[in-house]
């Protein structure tokens, strides 16, 4: 009798990929990184208020 081995990290991530019918194109990626590369960098006093906010979000 053969056990199965359990699935690795990556296999599970690539399941729940798979799963969400997520676009594995290089051209999403790309779009991705561009609109990560491009947005906006917070001030710490902006990153204090969104943490405010998230904070008071949660307790609700």
């Amino acid at each position: 009798m053969e056990s199965k081995q359990p699935k690795s990290q990556v296999e599970k991530f690539r399941e729940a990929a798979g799963e969400l019918k997520t676009d594995q194109s290089d051209a999403a990626f790309e779009a991705v990184v561009n609109k990560i590369a491009h947005a906006p960098k917070l001030t710490n006093e902006q990153i204090k208020e969104l943490v405010r906010r998230k904070r008071e979000e949660a307790k609700d």
